[in-house]
């Protein structure tokens, strides 16, 4: 049970880190604190120890139309700030994607500036409770009163500051780089190359008797604890394979889970194992390498689509999409082979690999970019650019094959000859670079003599 709740707060956290209202509702709390804390220490507050003539707010009547004034000013802001949004969202999703609202949901300036403004309503309302209209000067809570103007004044800053980030938000350059961010945290996440040994290869049991399981629920695969199903298997000396991975969507019913031997008990097999798997209606990049780069693949999709045929956020898209492909390949990736601690093979699963992280972010945007020879040429040189980051056989066979794939289709699609001619000018060079490198150098850049 304990391996099942660990598995749901993983697979739950995105969800809550990229929510609008865990850092709002903290505010909203903070708000209160501030609002209870300010009216105590007025308390008492004598004529003498004023910091400033300017702290000192009138009788009780002018209190309160202070701070009405304020709390309504607030609240427009804040619904200023709300219409904002969903104009802007609605532009930008038109044009990159409905997953563009999770990038900004996740976004802490966003966050915070929600909070300020929960948070200065909250008290403002609070203080206003606490005054009375028939008070004499002495005994209105001038601190708490000034904090409400300090909060009011600070929410126009917010208000400022969210404009500014909504604004930037619609350019394509910024939507590419808060993707890119994203895609740069999963990538750091894995151990660079070399830092693991491989497991050794050993049988995966294709030939011995499967028993498959059940899966419970359908939805997006979103987190696998894959050392607890290792201990499970070690424990009832079996192998398990899965046929699925992160970012997979399962059906109900889906037998895509097997044992080996056979287990006497199957059923209490898949409600053991099924402890270990969550799954849910959105992907997450959780254990989803690919996730964020078909974010990335869906912005420069969309920006080759005819209706708005802008395929300079597409290059930039490239572009991004060969930084990220570069840091992954000094990577290690995972293991479709994972071993207990007595050495024996233990689970088999699916793993996305260098080649199917190449596919993903370049397969759809070919496909897209077919007829503009702009978007072929700036692929292969993006391909020619990564020759020099790869590290092994199996990256330099993945690009050679994609810049085979531009290549035809230049051939079949771009019907301008001196736009093929550029086009297999650009794969020359990007098939001599990947040629020249050799990887089996001791420093991975040793260039083959000519």
């Amino acid at each position: 049970m304990g391996g099942a709740i660990i598995n749901w707060l993983r697979a739950s956290w995105d969800t809550v880190r990229t929510s609008l209202w865990l850092i709002p509702a903290v505010m909203f709390f903070l708000g209160v604190a501030l609002a209870v804390a300010a009216l105590d220490f007025s308390i008492g507050w004598e004529e003498g120890r004023r910091l400033a003539k300017w702290i000192g707010s009138g009788d009780g009547d002018d209190s309160r139309n202070l701070i009405s004034t304020l709390l309504s000013g607030v609240i427009s802001m804040a619904s200023i700030a709300f219409s904002v949004t969903v104009v802007a969202l609605t532009l930008a999703t038109n044009t990159y994607g409905s997953r563009l609202i999770r990038i900004f949901r996740s976004d802490r300036r966003t966050q915070l500036v929600l909070g300020t403004f929960v948070m200065t309503i909250v008290y403002l309302l609070l203080v206003l409770r606490a005054l009375r209209g028939s008070a004499p000067a002495a005994e209105v809570p001038e601190v708490a009163v000034a904090g409400g103007s300090f909060l009011a004044l600070a929410s126009v800053f917010a208000l400022l500051a969210f404009i500014q980030g909504v604004a930037s938000l619609i350019a394509a350059d910024e939507v590419v780089r808060r993707v890119r961010r994203e895609l740069d945290a999963a990538i750091s996440e894995l151990p660079m190359l070399g830092a693991e040994a491989a497991p050794p290869a050993q049988a995966d049991g294709r030939d011995q008797q499967w028993t498959k399981l059940r899966l419970p629920h359908e939805g997006y695969v979103q987190s696998v604890e894959y050392a607890r199903i290792v201990r499970w298997a070690q424990r009832h000396d079996a192998v398990v394979r899965l046929d699925f991975r992160p970012g997979d969507f399962v059906v109900e019913g889906d037998r895509k889970v097997s044992i080996t031997p056979p287990p006497p008990d199957p059923e209490r097999a898949r409600k053991q194992i099924k402890m270990f798997i969550v799954s849910g209606e959105q992907r997450t990049p959780t254990q989803d390498l690919e996730f964020a780069i078909r974010h990335l693949v869906e912005v420069a999709v969309r920006a080759l689509s005819p209706g708005i045929n802008d395929p300079f956020t597409a290059m930039a898209v490239i572009d991004r999409l060969r930084g990220a492909l570069a840091k992954l390949a000094v990577r290690t990736l995972p293991a479709r082979i994972l071993t207990g601690s007595d050495g024996q093979v233990r689970v088999l699963r699916r793993v996305s690999d260098y080649a199917g992280a190449v596919d993903a972010a370049l397969d759809q945007i070919r496909q897209a970019g077919s007829t503009m020879p702009s978007i072929l040429i700036h692929m292969l040189e993006a391909i020619e650019g990564l020759a020099d980051h790869i590290r092994t056989e199996e990256q330099r066979a993945a690009l050679r094959r994609h810049a085979e794939l531009v290549r035809d289709a230049a051939r079949r699609d771009v019907r301008e000859p001196q736009d093929q001619r550029d086009v297999e000018r650009a794969y020359e060079r990007a098939l001599e670079a990947l040629s020249a490198l050799d990887v089996s150098a001791p420093d991975f850049r040793s260039r083959r003599p000519a």
